[in-house]
């Protein structure tokens, strides 16, 4: 079989916002590990391995494709949850976590072109507790069901010595998932159909999908300002929304897979999508075309995003540099069927957005006039 990697190990180092590195998330040199420490380690596994070939795609993508002999590829994922745990350790309420960790998969999977078809989970607890567990079980059905994958299987691990010693309250633990999609070869089986943003040019526009808050992202630091700099209580209300603050953090990942699938059964022609989680909009610069992107039309920031931004007295860069700001997946495809897919995605009850355009700029931008803001694949930051 044949091995294409586009796994996380692979993405572009990126400098994090400063303030992302005070609340103890270290990206660039997570990042730096990952490639000058780790990867050259996981390299040596595909000599070691029955691939007869790398099939040289570009770096940076949302998920690995194996390829099978016996033809279509297999597409691979993982990802966990993330500190939002530790918001739904303070509320006991678990059910939530579940969705985000078949949601960070699955619509990674779709970024790619593939259908997700199983999810196994990983569970790493301190001591069982069953009413924690089902929540977990209950909120990963749920995500399952919505997405239209299968849980196969899964582990439960109890390492009370590799958590944080917990004498009183709830369980400590972690929980992460693998999801398995499926890509079709064209016609003979010779070439993969991989979303890989190669097709992206010069005059397709950028539809957003509105996220459903924070997702899964950004928790480090809007735990920090919220709870420990503004000394909110989960109980707060969150201006200019009629909900509490513990409600709306635990809000969780929305799944784009139905809405995603419509378009390719309708033909709609896709050159690419992204899923704007850590790192923002800057995702979009992942795709491997060599253009730049003018975001004009962003919507209003939500309730949530202008509370965390208040509380810490944080930048439009931090923000848009750390959040997705409102928007959890970005379309990108040809004008001439941005109405028709506009009109497709409003069929399934999305509201999508016409955020702007791409525009010939080999610097791979992320241009925000309304902000003032441009990002060149690090972070945003004031445009000269």
């Amino acid at each position: 079989m044949d091995v294409i990697r586009t796994d996380h190990h692979d993405i572009p180092t990126r400098t994090s916002p400063d303030t992302y590195s005070c609340a103890g998330v270290d990206e660039q040199r997570e990042q730096t590990v990952l490639r000058q420490v780790m990867l050259p380690w996981f390299a040596k596994t595909h000599a070691a391995s029955d691939a007869e070939s790398v099939l040289g795609v570009a770096a940076g993508h949302f998920a690995t494709l194996v390829r099978l002999s016996a033809g279509g590829s297999v597409a691979l994922t993982t990802d966990g949850v993330g500190t939002k745990i530790l918001v739904a350790r303070m509320a006991q309420r678990y059910d939530t976590v579940g969705i985000d960790c078949v949601a960070n998969n699955v619509n990674d999977l779709i970024c790619i072109g593939a259908k997700p078809l199983v999810l196994l989970d990983y569970i790493a607890i301190d001591r069982i507790d069953e009413k924690v567990l089902e929540q977990i079980a209950r909120g990963l059905s749920e995500g399952a069901q919505e997405a239209n994958v299968e849980i196969a299987g899964g582990e439960i691990a109890q390492v009370k010595d590799l958590l944080a010693p917990v004498d009183n309250g709830p369980p400590m633990f972690d929980l992460v998932g693998m999801a398995l999609g499926m890509l079709p070869d064209v016609g003979s089986g010779e070439t993969v159909q991989v979303l890989d943003g190669s097709q992206v040019c010069e005059g397709d526009v950028v539809l957003g999908l509105p996220s459903s808050g924070l997702h899964s992202n950004g928790y480090s630091l809007a735990r920090r300002v919220l709870f420990e700099e503004a000394g909110l209580q989960l109980s707060s209300h969150v201006p200019g929304s009629d909900r509490l603050l513990g409600e709306t953090l635990l809000e969780p990942t929305k799944i784009y897979v139905k809405s995603i699938q419509a378009l390719h059964d309708a033909g709609v022609s896709l050159h690419g999508l992204v899923n704007i989680t850590g790192g923002g909009l800057l995702n979009l610069t992942r795709l491997d075309a060599s253009v730049s992107y003018i975001l004009e039309d962003l919507p209003s920031e939500p309730p949530i995003f202008g509370l965390i931004r208040e509380s810490g007295v944080l930048s439009w860069a931090d923000m848009f540099s750390t959040f997705n700001m409102g928007i959890g997946i970005c379309i990108i495809l040809p004008r001439r069927d941005a109405e028709r897919a506009a009109e497709i995605l409003r069929s399934h009850k999305d509201s999508p957005l016409m955020l702007g355009t791409v525009v010939a700029d080999t610097e791979k931008r992320v241009d925000l006039p309304a902000y003032g803001l441009t990002g060149r694949g690090e972070a945003f930051v004031a445009a000269s």
